[in-house]
Protein backbone atom coordinates (compact mmCIF):
# COMPACT_ATOMS: atom_id res chain seq x y z
CA UNK A 1 0.00 0.00 0.00
CA UNK A 2 1.08 3.00 -1.11
CA UNK A 3 1.70 5.98 1.68
CA UNK A 4 0.56 9.42 1.11
CA UNK A 5 2.28 11.00 4.28
CA UNK A 6 5.14 8.65 5.50
CA UNK A 7 6.88 9.23 8.58
CA UNK A 8 10.04 8.24 7.26
CA UNK A 9 11.51 7.92 3.61
CA UNK A 10 14.52 6.20 3.68
CA UNK A 11 17.26 6.72 1.10
CA UNK A 12 19.38 3.86 -1.22
CA UNK A 13 21.51 4.42 -3.51
CA UNK A 14 22.10 1.34 -5.37
CA UNK A 15 25.28 0.20 -7.31
CA UNK A 16 26.90 -3.10 -7.90
CA UNK A 17 25.43 -4.74 -4.29
CA UNK A 18 24.68 -8.17 -5.45
CA UNK A 19 23.52 -10.70 -3.01
CA UNK A 20 23.76 -8.65 -0.10
CA UNK A 21 20.87 -6.08 -1.66
CA UNK A 22 18.49 -8.59 -0.91
CA UNK A 23 19.25 -8.75 2.71
CA UNK A 24 19.54 -4.91 2.58
CA UNK A 25 15.70 -4.71 1.29
CA UNK A 26 14.29 -7.23 3.46
CA UNK A 27 15.08 -5.67 6.84
CA UNK A 28 13.74 -2.72 4.79
CA UNK A 29 10.60 -3.70 3.19
CA UNK A 30 9.69 -5.96 6.93
CA UNK A 31 10.45 -2.67 9.35
CA UNK A 32 7.84 -2.32 11.58
CA UNK A 33 7.23 0.90 11.22
CA UNK A 34 4.99 0.54 8.19
CA UNK A 35 4.35 4.44 7.34
CA UNK A 36 7.92 4.54 5.35
CA UNK A 37 9.07 5.46 1.83
CA UNK A 38 11.95 3.32 0.56
CA UNK A 39 14.00 5.64 -2.30
CA UNK A 40 16.33 3.59 -4.65
CA UNK A 41 18.48 5.37 -6.45
CA UNK A 42 19.75 3.10 -9.11
CA UNK A 43 22.97 4.30 -9.58
CA UNK A 44 23.73 2.58 -13.26
CA UNK A 45 24.43 -0.56 -11.84
CA UNK A 46 25.78 -3.65 -13.92
CA UNK A 47 25.22 -7.08 -12.11
CA UNK A 48 21.58 -6.78 -11.60
CA UNK A 49 20.84 -4.82 -8.89
CA UNK A 50 18.42 -3.29 -10.65
CA UNK A 51 16.62 -5.92 -12.00
CA UNK A 52 16.39 -6.58 -8.44
CA UNK A 53 15.07 -3.06 -6.99
CA UNK A 54 12.30 -3.49 -9.74
CA UNK A 55 11.05 -6.85 -8.34
CA UNK A 56 10.85 -5.77 -4.93
CA UNK A 57 9.15 -2.23 -6.03
CA UNK A 58 6.77 -4.71 -7.85
CA UNK A 59 5.63 -5.89 -4.88
CA UNK A 60 5.73 -3.33 -2.79
CA UNK A 61 3.89 0.45 -3.24
CA UNK A 62 6.15 2.12 -0.80
CA UNK A 63 9.26 1.84 -3.08
CA UNK A 64 9.94 5.00 -5.47
CA UNK A 65 12.87 4.06 -8.20
CA UNK A 66 14.76 7.01 -9.32
CA UNK A 67 17.15 5.88 -12.08
CA UNK A 68 20.98 8.28 -12.55
CA UNK A 69 21.01 9.38 -16.42
CA UNK A 70 24.83 8.83 -15.51
CA UNK A 71 27.31 6.84 -12.85
CA UNK A 72 26.75 9.77 -10.35
CA UNK A 73 28.28 7.87 -6.99
CA UNK A 74 26.77 8.28 -3.48
CA UNK A 75 26.81 11.75 -2.82
CA UNK A 76 24.48 12.81 -5.69
CA UNK A 77 22.81 10.13 -5.70
CA UNK A 78 21.35 11.01 -2.01
CA UNK A 79 20.92 14.43 -3.05
CA UNK A 80 18.46 13.12 -5.96
CA UNK A 81 16.73 10.87 -3.29
CA UNK A 82 16.34 13.97 -0.78
CA UNK A 83 14.67 16.00 -3.51
CA UNK A 84 12.01 13.63 -3.95
CA UNK A 85 11.39 12.51 -0.66
CA UNK A 86 8.31 12.77 1.00
CA UNK A 87 9.20 11.83 4.91
CA UNK A 88 8.64 13.77 7.99
CA UNK A 89 12.17 12.44 8.58
CA UNK A 90 14.82 10.91 6.29
CA UNK A 91 16.86 8.03 6.75
CA UNK A 92 19.91 6.56 4.95
CA UNK A 93 21.08 3.47 3.85
CA UNK A 94 24.21 1.67 1.74
CA UNK A 95 22.55 -1.12 -0.62
CA UNK A 96 24.89 -3.74 1.37
CA UNK A 97 23.75 -3.55 4.94
CA UNK A 98 21.15 -4.84 6.86
CA UNK A 99 19.31 -2.94 10.20
CA UNK A 100 16.92 -4.45 12.94
CA UNK A 101 13.15 -4.32 12.29
CA UNK A 102 12.50 -2.26 15.11
CA UNK A 103 15.08 0.36 14.02
CA UNK A 104 13.11 3.21 12.37
CA UNK A 105 9.77 2.70 14.84
CA UNK A 106 12.12 3.01 17.87
CA UNK A 107 13.99 5.89 15.90
CA UNK A 108 10.72 7.77 14.81
CA UNK A 109 9.25 7.02 18.67
CA UNK A 110 12.45 8.66 19.95
CA UNK A 111 12.27 11.92 17.64
CA UNK A 112 8.73 12.61 18.06
CA UNK A 113 9.15 12.28 22.48
CA UNK A 114 12.34 14.09 22.71
CA UNK A 115 10.97 16.84 19.64
CA UNK A 116 14.27 15.90 18.00
CA UNK A 117 14.97 16.99 14.69
CA UNK A 118 18.14 14.63 14.56
CA UNK A 119 18.19 11.30 16.10
CA UNK A 120 21.66 9.30 16.63
CA UNK A 121 21.95 5.58 17.32
CA UNK A 122 25.44 3.35 17.88
CA UNK A 123 27.31 1.68 14.98
CA UNK A 124 29.65 -1.02 15.23
CA UNK A 125 32.75 1.47 16.30
CA UNK A 126 30.72 3.10 18.82
CA UNK A 127 29.25 -0.10 20.48
CA UNK A 128 32.25 -1.55 20.75
CA UNK A 129 33.74 0.96 22.89
CA UNK A 130 36.76 -0.08 24.78
CA UNK A 131 38.40 1.98 27.88
CA UNK A 132 41.25 3.62 25.86
CA UNK A 133 38.74 6.03 24.44
CA UNK A 134 39.06 8.89 26.85
CA UNK A 135 36.01 8.84 29.19
CA UNK A 136 33.50 7.62 26.73
CA UNK A 137 32.18 4.84 29.66
CA UNK A 138 30.49 7.97 30.93
CA UNK A 139 30.44 10.80 28.56
CA UNK A 140 27.64 13.03 28.39
CA UNK A 141 26.95 12.46 25.19
CA UNK A 142 26.01 16.55 24.19
CA UNK A 143 25.69 18.36 21.15
CA UNK A 144 29.05 19.96 21.70
CA UNK A 145 31.02 16.78 22.27
CA UNK A 146 29.76 14.93 19.04
CA UNK A 147 30.61 17.75 17.31
CA UNK A 148 34.09 17.87 18.72
CA UNK A 149 34.27 14.09 18.01
CA UNK A 150 33.70 14.49 14.62
CA UNK A 151 35.86 18.13 13.65
CA UNK A 152 38.77 16.12 15.21
CA UNK A 153 38.31 12.44 13.93
CA UNK A 154 37.95 11.15 16.90
CA UNK A 155 37.72 13.10 20.73
CA UNK A 156 40.99 14.67 21.95
CA UNK A 157 43.76 11.22 22.12
CA UNK A 158 40.87 8.80 21.39
CA UNK A 159 41.81 6.40 17.93
CA UNK A 160 38.60 6.76 16.34
CA UNK A 161 35.50 9.26 16.26
CA UNK A 162 32.16 8.01 16.91
CA UNK A 163 28.94 8.96 14.91
CA UNK A 164 30.39 9.18 11.36
CA UNK A 165 27.60 7.12 9.10
CA UNK A 166 24.46 8.79 8.66
CA UNK A 167 22.88 5.60 8.18
CA UNK A 168 21.35 4.76 11.75
CA UNK A 169 19.86 8.05 12.43
CA UNK A 170 17.12 9.97 11.03
CA UNK A 171 17.24 13.81 10.33
CA UNK A 172 13.68 15.97 9.91
CA UNK A 173 13.91 16.93 6.49
CA UNK A 174 12.23 20.58 7.77
CA UNK A 175 15.54 20.63 9.27
CA UNK A 176 17.77 19.86 5.88
CA UNK A 177 15.33 21.88 3.96
CA UNK A 178 15.40 25.31 5.95
CA UNK A 179 19.17 24.85 6.03
CA UNK A 180 19.68 23.75 2.55
CA UNK A 181 21.91 20.69 3.70
CA UNK A 182 22.96 17.88 1.31
CA UNK A 183 26.23 16.12 0.39
CA UNK A 184 29.46 16.57 -1.29
CA UNK A 185 30.19 15.41 -4.29
CA UNK A 186 31.84 11.98 -3.49
CA UNK A 187 33.63 11.98 -7.02
CA UNK A 188 36.36 14.78 -5.94
CA UNK A 189 35.08 14.93 -1.90
CA UNK A 190 35.10 12.98 1.32
CA UNK A 191 34.48 12.07 3.97
CA UNK A 192 30.36 12.73 2.75
CA UNK A 193 29.09 11.47 5.95
CA UNK A 194 30.65 13.52 8.59
CA UNK A 195 31.06 16.70 6.54
CA UNK A 196 26.44 16.28 6.40
CA UNK A 197 26.65 15.47 10.02
CA UNK A 198 28.85 18.40 11.03
CA UNK A 199 26.16 20.40 8.96
CA UNK A 200 23.13 19.28 10.79
CA UNK A 201 23.93 18.36 14.29
CA UNK A 202 25.82 22.19 14.08
CA UNK A 203 22.37 23.47 12.76
CA UNK A 204 20.15 21.17 14.83
CA UNK A 205 17.83 22.84 17.76
CA UNK A 206 17.35 19.40 19.92
CA UNK A 207 19.30 16.38 19.14
CA UNK A 208 18.35 12.87 20.45
CA UNK A 209 20.59 9.58 21.02
CA UNK A 210 19.57 5.85 21.83
CA UNK A 211 22.21 4.06 22.87
CA UNK A 212 21.90 0.85 21.16
CA UNK A 213 22.80 -0.58 17.46
CA UNK A 214 20.29 -1.01 15.01
CA UNK A 215 22.54 -1.14 11.63
CA UNK A 216 24.72 -3.89 10.76
CA UNK A 217 27.28 -3.16 7.87
CA UNK A 218 27.87 -6.78 5.54
CA UNK A 219 31.85 -6.84 5.59
CA UNK A 220 33.20 -7.83 2.40
CA UNK A 221 36.93 -6.46 0.56
CA UNK A 222 35.17 -5.10 -2.83
CA UNK A 223 34.15 -1.86 -0.98
CA UNK A 224 35.54 1.21 -2.75
CA UNK A 225 36.24 2.49 0.46
CA UNK A 226 38.87 -0.16 1.21
CA UNK A 227 41.31 1.32 -1.29
CA UNK A 228 43.67 3.60 -0.45
CA UNK A 229 45.44 5.71 -3.59
CA UNK A 230 46.56 9.26 -4.27
CA UNK A 231 42.71 10.27 -4.95
CA UNK A 232 41.70 9.43 -1.97
CA UNK A 233 43.82 11.63 -0.47
CA UNK A 234 43.11 14.60 -3.06
CA UNK A 235 39.89 13.98 -1.85
CA UNK A 236 40.56 14.30 1.89
CA UNK A 237 41.94 17.32 1.35
CA UNK A 238 39.15 18.25 -0.56
CA UNK A 239 36.68 17.49 2.46
CA UNK A 240 38.95 19.24 4.93
CA UNK A 241 38.51 22.24 2.87
CA UNK A 242 35.08 22.04 2.96
CA UNK A 243 34.82 21.49 6.47
CA UNK A 244 37.33 24.95 7.59
CA UNK A 245 35.22 26.54 5.10
CA UNK A 246 31.85 25.39 6.87
CA UNK A 247 33.47 26.17 10.34
CA UNK A 248 34.38 30.11 9.48
CA UNK A 249 30.92 30.45 7.81
CA UNK A 250 29.51 29.15 10.67
CA UNK A 251 31.41 31.91 12.75
CA UNK A 252 32.48 28.70 15.16
CA UNK A 253 36.64 28.40 13.95
CA UNK A 254 37.92 29.43 16.61
CA UNK A 255 36.04 27.48 19.23
CA UNK A 256 36.80 24.22 17.51
CA UNK A 257 40.34 25.37 16.49
CA UNK A 258 42.02 22.90 18.42
CA UNK A 259 39.57 19.61 17.19
CA UNK A 260 40.07 20.62 13.48
CA UNK A 261 43.46 20.97 13.71
CA UNK A 262 43.69 17.37 15.12
CA UNK A 263 41.19 16.23 12.27
CA UNK A 264 43.47 17.88 9.75
CA UNK A 265 46.95 15.97 10.69
CA UNK A 266 45.09 12.79 11.44
CA UNK A 267 43.54 12.65 7.86
CA UNK A 268 46.67 14.22 5.93
CA UNK A 269 48.98 12.30 7.99
CA UNK A 270 47.07 8.80 7.12
CA UNK A 271 46.86 9.69 3.41
CA UNK A 272 50.30 10.65 3.26
CA UNK A 273 51.63 7.25 4.93
CA UNK A 274 49.98 5.51 2.09
CA UNK A 275 52.41 7.63 -0.13
CA UNK A 276 55.34 5.46 2.19
CA UNK A 277 53.59 2.09 3.25
CA UNK A 278 54.16 -0.86 2.30
CA UNK A 279 55.78 1.23 -0.76
CA UNK A 280 57.36 4.10 -1.22
CA UNK A 281 56.45 6.56 -3.81
CA UNK A 282 58.47 9.69 -4.18
CA UNK A 283 56.17 11.08 -6.63
CA UNK A 284 52.94 10.65 -5.39
CA UNK A 285 54.46 11.78 -1.75
CA UNK A 286 55.45 14.80 -3.53
CA UNK A 287 52.45 15.77 -5.35
CA UNK A 288 51.07 15.20 -1.54
CA UNK A 289 53.17 17.86 -0.20
CA UNK A 290 52.30 20.21 -2.61
CA UNK A 291 48.47 19.38 -2.12
CA UNK A 292 49.27 20.40 1.48
CA UNK A 293 50.39 23.79 0.62
CA UNK A 294 47.57 24.71 -0.92
CA UNK A 295 45.59 24.72 2.04
CA UNK A 296 46.00 27.77 4.24
CA UNK A 297 45.65 25.81 7.56
CA UNK A 298 47.59 23.50 6.96
CA UNK A 299 51.19 24.71 8.71
CA UNK A 300 49.85 26.11 11.44
CA UNK A 301 47.85 22.69 12.34
CA UNK A 302 51.17 20.34 11.87
CA UNK A 303 53.12 23.09 13.95
CA UNK A 304 50.75 23.64 16.56
CA UNK A 305 48.73 20.09 16.77
CA UNK A 306 51.50 17.35 18.06
CA UNK A 307 49.34 13.74 17.76
CA UNK A 308 49.96 11.30 21.18
CA UNK A 309 53.15 9.23 20.73
CA UNK A 310 52.69 8.46 17.72
CA UNK A 311 52.53 6.60 14.80
CA UNK A 312 53.58 8.49 11.64
CA UNK A 313 55.45 10.39 14.40
CA UNK A 314 58.76 11.30 12.09
CA UNK A 315 56.32 12.12 9.09
CA UNK A 316 55.24 14.87 11.16
CA UNK A 317 57.89 15.98 11.93
CA UNK A 318 59.15 16.06 8.09
CA UNK A 319 56.21 17.77 7.19
CA UNK A 320 56.55 20.30 10.18
CA UNK A 321 59.93 21.21 8.42
CA UNK A 322 58.19 21.05 4.86
CA UNK A 323 55.37 23.48 4.87
CA UNK A 324 57.04 26.35 6.21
Amino acid sequence: MQISNPKVSIIVPVYNAGKRFEKCMDTLVNQTLREIEIILVLDCPTDGSDRIAEEYAAKDDRIVILKNPENLHIGKSRNRGLEMAQGEFIGFSDHDDYRELTMYEELYAEATEKKADVVLSLLENDKNLKEDFVGYGDIVYSKDFILKDLIGFGYENNPGALFVRVTGNLYKKSLLKLNQINFVDTLTTTPEDVIFQIKSILRSENLALIKKQFYFHQKHTDNEGNKGSYVSFEKRGAGMAEIYSLLIREKVFDYFRHYFYKGVTKQFLNALAGTVYPKFSISQFVRGVKLLRSYPFCNEAFAVYSLPPAKHKWLRMLLVKMLK
